[in-house]
């Protein structure tokens, strides 16, 4: 009984409505739904880069928000925080300026305002300049006619080389590989 009454089960020794209906159906979900605040679909979003949600979100807006801002706090109203970091994550899965803009304005209570904005906008400037790859192994040498002959070469297609500067070639292969490769092409 201590143990239902601290998982608010109970009350003065008996069960709480919520528990009876509980136990009286199959299917928790449709019983404890007259108890739980209805999901919402606004927010409010203010001149500090938060936002706050006054209640429990509808999941798509909820997945949304998760992607482009942090919590910051929880209780009876969820606080989120729009850093460039969580900016940059939901540029990173693919969304645009726009599209945040546009989630944030169609879902905000109130006018986005300025520094939200020039956020976004300036995260979305930055982002996407860099691109990152990976690299095996690559070639140099002091002739860039050398290097121009390799990749004129057929046999150097399935090398995959890349030029990344006039006297460097880059590979995706195995060192070694490309090594007996250039080898067997008669030029190391």
């Amino acid at each position: 009984l201590r143990e239902a009454a601290a998982l608010g089960l109970t009350g003065f020794g008996e069960l709480v409505p919520f528990a009876r209906d509980l136990l009286a159906g199959d299917d928790p979900e449709p019983a404890l739904e007259k108890y739980l605040p209805a999901p919402v679909d606004e927010i409010l979003i203010q001149a500090d880069l938060t936002a706050i949600a006054p209640g429990p979100l509808v999941t798509d807006l909820a997945r949304e928000l998760a992607l482009t801002a942090d919590v910051e706090s929880t209780g009876g109203a969820t606080v989120y925080r729009f850093t460039p970091e969580s900016v940059r994550r939901a540029l990173d899965a693919g969304r645009s300026a726009a599209d945040i803009t546009d989630l944030l304005t169609r879902h905000s209570a109130t006018p986005l305002p300025q520094p939200l904005t020039y956020l976004i906008d300036d995260v979305a400037r930055r982002h996407g300049h860099l691109r990152v790859g990976a690299l095996s192994s690559y070639v140099r040498t002091d002739s860039a006619a050398t290097l121009d002959e390799i990749l004129a070469d057929r046999r150097a297609e399935p090398l995959r080389l890349h030029r990344l500067a006039p006297t460097v070639l880059a590979s995706g292969l195995q060192r070694a590989d490309l090594l007996d490769a250039l080898r067997a092409m008669g030029f190391a």
